[in-house]
């Protein structure tokens, strides 16, 4: 008696049918966050409102806390500095930390820093305009809350360049 040889199989497995849908959804994965990044590259307009937030932010901390804040720049980014009755420390572990700007974004203010934001709700007004390209935004402060709109043409002589 012969053994009879077993029948070729056609088809896939069930196994290879999972690890194909893996490969594939790996790859969707990829495809997704790729576009996802290139969709979330900061803008002008989003760099001009993260400052109109953080100097609210300052502004309600200088009055909430009673102490005060001050706005501070340099070429790179801003961030901003609290007066602990004998000196200025810079806050480095929350919201207030210094900010990098990014790459070919540049800052404009209408006063020198450091800009003192008051624990009374007084603190001086600052004009900060954030551009990039031909991308312009102009940040407003009153002394008490910010604001963010569409900056109107330069006017290179009222400003300072942190770049």
């Amino acid at each position: 008696m012969r053994a009879r040889a077993p029948a070729a199989q056609s088809g896939m497995t069930l196994i290879e049918m999972l690890i194909v849908l893996a490969i594939v959804a790996v790859a969707a994965g990829a495809v997704t966050l790729g576009i996802g990044a290139a969709t979330r590259a900061p803008s002008v307009e989003s760099e001009a409102r993260r400052l109109a937030e953080r100097l609210q932010t300052a502004a309600d901390d200088a009055m909430l806390g009673d102490a005060m804040v001050a706005f501070t720049a340099q070429r790179s980014g801003y961030g901003f500095a609290r007066h602990d009755g004998r000196d200025w420390r810079a806050f480095e572990t929350d919201a207030l930390a210094f900010h990098t700007l990014p790459g070919g974004m540049t800052m404009r203010l209408s006063l020198r820093p450091p800009v003192v934001l008051g624990a009374d709700g007084a603190g001086q007004p600052l004009t900060a305009t954030i551009e990039a390209g031909g991308e312009r935004w102009v940040v407003l402060y009153d002394g008490l809350a910010a604001s963010v709109a569409p900056a109107p043409p330069a006017c290179p002589a009222t400003s300072r360049a942190f770049r």
